[in-house]
């Protein structure tokens, strides 16, 4: 192989790397919410990583919950589109049901999300690379106050948000 070649390769490789967040999530403990999982096999914690990613220079991980506790919302100083999100709310609810916790109600997880945040069931960044948005998270969450598990069973993935989309009120280009 010649050395144009190999330079060519590992540019490639260089740039898919750069595309590709780099996330770390728990594993889901809760078998019975395996309907949560995207078509890619990721459970929701991996899936909200990968949104939150977008914020924080294509980072960012989610630590496992010691028991009894849950994800809270964003801080005054971190409210960023990503964290401020009813989609990555949703996510982050159903990573708290995989490890077997409670999860906030919207309300009280977006205290300090400030106005003009991302309208209900939208996430302004495109999804990245390396995942799949299913379309349970789309669901507005705003108008029980909560996340449903229920209703997001019911609802199901498909169909999938891909990478590169950006979700606006439940749909995306």
């Amino acid at each position: 192989m010649s050395t144009s070649a190999v330079l060519t390769i590992l540019s490639l490789f260089t740039a898919y790397a750069l595309v590709q967040a780099q996330v770390t999530a728990p594993n889901c403990t809760v078998s019975s919410l395996g309907w949560s999982f995207n078509s890619i096999g990721q459970n929701p914690c991996t899936v909200a990583a990968f949104l939150q990613s977008t914020c924080y220079q294509g980072s960012f991980a989610i630590g496992p919950l010691p028991q009894g506790y849950e994800y809270g919302g964003p801080d005054a100083h971190e409210n960023t589109t990503c964290k401020c999100s009813t989609v990555v709310y949703s996510l982050l609810s159903a990573c708290d049901a995989c490890q077997g916790s409670g999860w906030f109600r919207w309300y009280d997880y977006s205290t300090n999300c400030t106005t003009g945040e991302p309208s209900a069931s939208s996430f302004v960044n495109p999804v990245p690379q390396g995942t799949r948005v299913p379309y349970w998270a789309l669901i507005d969450v705003t108008v029980q106050g909560t996340w449903n598990s229920s209703q997001s069973y019911a609802v199901g993935d498909r169909p999938e948000v891909p990478p590169g989309a950006i979700i606006n009120s439940g749909t995306w280009k």
